[in-house]
């Protein structure tokens, strides 16, 4: 299936087994996964062998920690569709998290929301041909690509102060500032920014219907931008500040009331068990959704794609190496009391 020819999102079917039996038998009370606590595993590199041995060895300690019943069955079952797909497109690398969540009141409003850019396209403007191929082949591209914007910004900004002192302009409008960016420059000038995603147990993730998503898509725009205006200094991410947190709540709260009419009637898509759904990311072209209201368990499982170039600057950005598995909020029994830790490995 040819991604590019998707639209904004899409609920796809795949087939599901049960303890190694295909779907055609109803699940019984002893198939159904419960959880011991909210924690998460996630790993990023190649595709994984669908073989319980050759998992990353933290795999296992999360799962004997925070799930009861068998996982490995749906889990696998979505996997071999995922494996398919971006094999289909070209993809052999991506991004995985499993979150194990235990109910909660956290949803009770949503979110609604488009998911933010991990790659941005590399630019398509000519460039000298001594260059051109050492930025393409080397890791440090990122980083070249920045500098290289930072001395037109520079030059750029010489050229107005020296424009400035001959000719005295009236202060202008200071446009809103925009938010630090968590995306990394692509390899490519077409990167993967789209998702999928299912869950195993409980409700799946809500989204905004297609002809309603052009719709949802300008209110969080205009939202954001109403609220970045009147917060000039409190426009991160939510775990950047108090300030950046409420600001963040405002246009949530905004998005929940403009877009509450669509949580529970027509509106509203939400997959079921043994469906996922392929979804576009960015403020442009993404799909608004929101985790739903949850009062029980769910197991959630998230897939982003990527070259491994892109994969391991986005690794090497947040400090880590590639590929990497890694899981947290588990309780480690081993101090008085009990703690948390994460725990990795290469």
């Amino acid at each position: 299936m040819d991604a590019s020819s998707l639209p904004d999102f899409k609920v796809l079917s795949y087939p599901t087994k049960w303890c190694g039996i295909d779907s055609d038998r109803r699940p019984s009370p002893s198939d159904e996964i419960t959880l011991n606590a909210t924690s998460s595993w996630t790993y990023c590199g190649p595709l994984l062998p669908l073989d319980p041995k050759s998992l990353p060895s933290s795999f296992d300690t999360w799962a004997q920690a925070t799930v009861n019943g068998p996982l490995l069955g749906p889990l696998f079952s979505f996997l071999e569709f995922v494996h398919e797909f971006l094999k289909a497109n070209d993809i052999s690398h991506y991004w995985l998290t499993i979150r194990a969540s235990q109910g909660s009141d956290e949803f009770d409003i949503p979110r609604w929301h488009t998911d933010d850019l991990f790659f941005s396209p590399l630019a398509t403007a000519a460039a000298p041909a001594t260059t051109t191929p050492a930025l393409r082949h080397s890791f440090l591209w990122p980083f070249a690509d920045a500098a290289k914007r930072h001395r037109r910004a520079s030059s750029l900004s010489h050229t107005r102060r020296s424009s400035q002192s001959v000719h005295t302009r009236s202060p202008q409008p200071t446009p809103p500032q925009l938010p630090p960016s968590v995306q990394i420059s692509s390899s490519t000038t077409n990167p993967p920014n789209w998702k999928l995603t299912t869950t195993l147990l409980g409700p799946g993730t809500l989204f905004i219907s297609l002809p309603l998503n052009p719709h949802a898509r300008n209110l969080q725009s205009t939202t954001k931008l109403t609220v970045r205006t009147a917060n000039p200094g409190h426009i991160c991410l939510s775990i950047r500040c108090v300030g950046c947190a409420t600001a963040a709540e405002e246009v949530r709260a905004t998005l929940a009331a403009q877009l509450g009419g669509h949580r529970d009637g027509a509106g509203v898509v939400q997959a079921a068990r043994g469906e996922c759904v392929f979804f576009r990311v960015g403020e442009d072209e993404g799909a608004v959704h929101s985790e739903p209201m949850s009062r029980g368990e769910r197991v959630f499982v998230n897939v982003v794609p990527g070259f491994e170039k892109d994969l391991r600057c986005l690794m090497a950005k947040w400090g880590m190496e590639f590929p990497r598995a890694w899981c947290v909020g588990l309780p480690f029994q081993g101090v008085e009391g009990g703690c948390w830790r994460n725990v990795g490995e290469i």
